[in-house]
């Protein structure tokens, strides 16, 4: 699965820096100007987050705090031990929510060089990558994985009071992994479902979210969505789609992983 990770991040990279060319914008890569240091676009699993001139990366125990105000550079501001079982990490509206084997925990950036635990949201043991947009955050927990557990579930969490996360609705899923919210329709969620195909929930209704789209011929692994379109991990390789219709997605491309 690192591989995996380290290859998306790659494929990611690329095809968005090819999308900012085209609109005249340079993408950081390495030893970019500190004008270059902006917001990070990454998948569900990532492992690390670019938000300004700060880069904010976890391990499997520790979220630690870089300042890239020169990115060629970087220097560690902060190391913050947080038990074990760190997988992931997201940024939303001056939030980091971080997904662990043992829940989501989040962590207000309002403070960039400071990050401060606002609450955690526990689960059963299991493998959890989360998304969040505004008031809600979604999570997918994958049972009997190294992670443990048993259960596989997609998690709509209330969100509204960091210092309170409440979960609103759980749906059961096959073998889920990363998932995203569409760019086209914020009531649109991705949820990469594994060898059961990738899915799409409407959550107009986050008590009562509605499947309304499923693409079954492929492994899902992890997606992002960037403007129009759609990078999606499988285990076949990495696709491209035009996502102008979020629920009828047109291929662009793939590049195949063996």
């Amino acid at each position: 699965m690192k591989n995996l990770k380290y290859i998306f991040g790659i494929a990611a990279i690329a095809v968005l820096a090819s999308c900012e060319k085209e609109t005249g914008n340079d993408v950081l890569s390495t030893g970019g100007t500190k004008e270059q240091v902006q917001s990070g676009l990454g998948g569900s699993m990532s492992q690390f987050t670019i938000i300004g001139d700060y880069l904010y990366t976890i391990d499997y125990k520790t979220l630690n705090v870089f300042h890239l105000a020169d990115p060629s550079n970087p220097v560690l501001l902060e190391s913050i031990a947080m038990g074990v079982g760190m997988e992931t990490i997201f940024h939303n509206d001056n939030v980091l929510y971080i997904g662990a084997q043992d829940g989501v925990h989040i962590y207000s950036i309002t403070n960039p060089r400071n990050p401060i635990e606002e609450s955690d949201f526990d689960h059963v043991t299991s493998c959890d990558p989360v998304v969040a947009n505004g008031d809600i955050a979604i999570a997918t927990l994958r049972g009997g994985t190294q992670c443990g557990g048993s259960l596989t579930e997609l998690d709509i969490i209330d969100v509204s009071d960091l210092k309170n996360p409440e979960l609103i609705f759980t749906t059961e899923l096959t073998n889920p992994y990363g998932l995203g919210f569409s760019n086209q329709n914020p009531n649109l969620v991705y949820v990469c479902d594994g060898y059961a195909g990738l899915k799409a929930y409407d959550i107009s209704d986050v008590t009562n979210p509605e499947l309304v789209m499923e693409l079954a011929d492929v492994e899902a692994v992890d997606v992002i969505a960037h403007s129009d379109q759609l990078i999606l991990l499988t285990k076949g390789g990495v696709y491209q789609y035009n996502a102008s219709d979020p629920l009828n997605l047109t291929q662009l491309s793939l590049i195949p992983v063996q």
